[in-house]
């Protein structure tokens, strides 16, 4: 995929943050991008999604990733002219998480972003050749993460967000069946039926075990700091960040530095990031 001025992308939770960020770095390669929102007003006055607006490159469907036929809409509108190459799924959590001694921050619902991808990949058109797909998830997802994570942000990933976590892992599993990617629950863990639903491997449409061409992306604890890997480049520097396959280790990085990995670093070389899990942090 290392030509990006043809792509024809498909982006879910692109309303901001690292989608927002690496559909505008695909928009300005000249690739195609249909964006999945539930309130397209987001882009209203957004100057640089306007005028790929006005161009054709970047196009609006309005609706609700947890509703089926409404991303049935999304692949038909994105899909209407030559077939999805990209499906980009960056969706995070929304709202107010809720605080309980117990679980720690809990969101409601509590497997938003696991049924949500179900939902897209249920639905995958069914072309001769599938969309390539990139999920973004978070370091300290599964028990063996954690243990590679920084000593000091046990009680983040263990207790504070283990709910919203436990979200991103069944995800991750989703991903990893239908990647072929071996899953040991003894490290990886197994999310549970509420999360991920009963018998989900048998659900209709669902892409059969080792047919998708997937990455997963797990970044270190997110911030809204600058693009520092744009400076580097131009400066003739080393990247800022680390990236590799399982988890790195690391505080932090910027969610335009994961944006800027996505897009420069997997898209542009699918044959060295393509099909693995990845973590990036500083």
């Amino acid at each position: 995929m290392s030509d990006l001025s043809n792509l024809n992308v498909l982006v879910v939770g692109g309303s901001r943050n690292i989608g927002y960020h690496s559909s505008l770095r695909l928009l300005d390669y000249g690739s195609t991008v249909t964006f999945l929102l539930r309130s397209p007003s987001a882009f209203d006055n957004d100057a640089e999604v306007q005028k790929h607006l006005q161009s054709g490159k970047a196009r609006l469907v309005k609706g609700d990733a947890t509703n089926s036929e409404d991303v049935q809409s999304a692949w038909a509108e994105a899909g209407k002219e030559r077939p999805v190459d990209l499906l980009l799924f960056t969706v995070g959590f929304t709202g107010t998480p809720t605080f309980q001694l117990t679980k720690g921050f809990t969101m409601d619902p509590p497997d938003l972003v696991t049924k949500s991808l179900l939902n897209f990949l249920c639905t995958m058109p069914k072309t001769e050749s599938r969309p390539k797909v990139i999920v973004l998830s978070a370091s300290g997802v599964s028990p063996s993460s954690r243990k590679k994570t920084p000593l000091l942000l046990a009680p983040l990933y263990g207790y504070a967000i283990s709910g919203p976590l436990s979200d991103k892992l069944g995800t991750e599993r989703v991903i990893g069946h239908c990647a072929g990617w071996e899953w040991d629950t003894q490290v990886d863990g197994e999310p549970n039926e509420e999360i991920i639903g009963k018998d989900w491997q048998k659900r209709e449409g669902l892409p059969v075990f080792g047919s998708l061409s997937a990455v997963v992306v797990r970044p270190a604890v997110l911030t809204d700091g600058e693009c520092l890997a744009d400076a580097a480049v131009a400066s003739g520097k080393s990247l800022p960040y680390r990236t590799g396959p399982g988890e790195v280790g690391g505080y932090t990085v910027s969610r335009k530095d994961v944006a800027h990995f996505i897009v420069e670093g997997i898209l542009k070389d699918w044959e060295k990031w393509g099909n693995k899990q990845l973590s990036v942090a500083y």
